[in-house]
């Protein structure tokens, strides 16, 4: 809870920058941390990398890729907004893991940690309640965010706009990968179930909701669009509410529920990178692909109208 606090105190202020997180990541310890400014457009936003070094260099590499439109919507409205949770579990899940290394508890596998700062994003109508918008376009976006080096991936990101869960805390969705839903493994719903106390949560996904949003259609929102650029799995960490909330809503920030997520991610960091847990089933993957084919086509925009 102390680095969840710490980084929900760092965003919340209109002047920061990555490189400031940067500087509040290297002070914890040892970390490579890369973070680039990128604007055109009328837009910016600075990206950040943070790799966390693990025990075995060989081990597969979990990446955790904090997903949002932007921390803030200034000038619209002051403060931090509700779409910045994705950005607050990424970055306290780096803080947690160094201050675990430095205390002799070091990650078993280099994990990849993936987020962008924006405090000035702006917003976009939507049903039931609007969505912030993301600085560039969401290719480029996940040309950033995600990396080829990341063998599965956790995508977290607020959840709050829609009805389709509601209550509130984590919910967790199925894994996505070149196209296919697959299964959600049993060791990550008891793992929500130790973090939370309480019976896991599931967010449940269309088709339509891991193709990529330049194909016009609806989505639940961009939570699984890291799918969309890599044959790596993918599962959604999604910070969910009873009610309705706008994702350019201040206030709606819950310490409680982005420490839950946080310490999922950590958990699971550790679990894959003692390869105690894989996030889909290997025989069952390939008896997919021999009876039904390759569904990587909704990784594209399709066939153009």
């Amino acid at each position: 809870m102390k680095h969840v606090s710490s980084m929900i105190e760092l965003l919340s202020s209109a002047h920061v920058t990555g490189e400031a997180v940067a500087a509040h990541l290297r002070a914890l310890g040892d970390c490579k941390i890369e973070v680039t400014h990128v604007a055109h457009d009328g837009a910016a936003t600075d990206f950040i990398s943070i790799e966390i070094p693990g025990l075995d260099a060989k081990a597969p590499r979990l990446g955790i890729v904090g997903r949002l439109g932007g921390i803030g919507a200034r000038p619209t409205v002051s403060g931090l907004v509700s779409d910045s949770d994705g950005a607050i579990v990424a970055l306290a899940s780096a803080a947690k893991m160094l201050d675990m290394a430095r205390h002799g508890d070091a990650m078993p596998a280099h994990v990849l940690i993936h987020t962008h700062i924006c405090p000035r994003a702006g917003t976009r109508p939507n049903h039931p309640v609007p969505f912030m918008k993301s600085p560039f376009a969401m290719r480029e976006m996940m040309s950033h965010e995600v990396s080829p080096r990341m063998d599965a991936i956790l995508s977290i990101d607020t959840s709050r706009g829609n009805r389709l869960v509601n209550q509130r805390g984590v919910a967790l969705t199925p894994v996505a990968k070149e196209g296919w839903l697959l299964p959600i493994p049993d060791i990550m719903l008891d793992v929500m179930g130790w973090v939370s106390g309480e019976l896991p949560v599931t967010l449940p996904l269309t088709t339509q909701d891991i193709t990529p949003y330049e194909n016009g259609l609806p989505h639940v929102n961009s939570i699984m669009q890291p799918t969309i650029v890599t044959p790596a799995p993918v599962l959604g960490v999604a910070l969910t509410a009873q009610t309705t909330v706008p994702g350019c809503a201040t206030g709606a920030t819950n310490a409680w529920d982005t420490d839950v997520a946080m310490r999922f991610c950590v958990e699971i960091a550790k679990l894959y990178g003692e390869r105690k847990l894989a996030f889909f089933n290997e025989d069952h993957w390939k008896q997919l692909q021999a009876r039904y084919g390759s569904l990587a086509h909704l990784q594209t925009v399709g066939n153009a109208q």
